[in-house]
C-alpha cells in the first residue's frame, strides 16, 4: 500500500554539506528502491562538490542557482531537471535572492553515499 507524506510533519536533516533537507520517500516509509529528498538553499548557499556511486536527479523548483557538472556550469530553476551520472563530480548553489528549491532523487532507500572532492 502506498504511503501519504505531509512534508511539513517531516523532521529537518543535515546533508552531508551541512543543508536542511527532508528524506521524504526512504526506507523509512517503506520504500525499497527509491530516495526522494526535500532541500532548500538560502541565497548564498551551496552544496559542496561531491560524487556519489549512483546516479542522480534533481528537480528545481523554486529560486535560481547554477549546478557544476564536471567542469561546467547550468543555470537553474523553476522547471529544469538535472540528470548526474554515477561518478560525477557535481555541485550547485544558490545565485539569486529568494530560495533554491530542489527535490533530490537517487535509486534505492536510502541517500546516496556521499564524497566530498573539495
Amino acid at each position: 500500500m502506498g504511503t501519504r507524506i505531509e512534508h511539513e510533519r517531516e523532521p529537518v536533516d543535515r546533508s552531508p554539506s551541512g543543508l536542511a533537507i527532508r528524506h521524504l520517500v526512504s526506507s523509512r516509509t517503506g520504500s525499497s528502491q527509491l530516495y526522494v529528498g526535500e532541500q532548500w538553499l538560502e541565497p548564498g548557499e551551496r552544496v559542496l562538490l561531491h560524487t556519489h556511486p549512483v546516479e542522480e536527479a534533481l528537480v528545481f523548483t523554486g529560486g535560481t542557482g547554477e549546478v557544476t557538472l564536471g567542469d561546467e556550469v547550468v543555470p537553474v530553476g523553476p522547471g529544469v531537471t538535472i540528470h548526474i551520472p554515477a561518478g560525477e563530480v557535481h555541485g550547485f548553489r544558490n545565485t539569486g535572492a529568494v530560495r533554491l528549491d530542489v527535490f533530490v532523487i537517487f535509486p534505492g532507500a536510502t541517500f546516496a553515499r556521499t564524497e566530498i572532492v573539495e
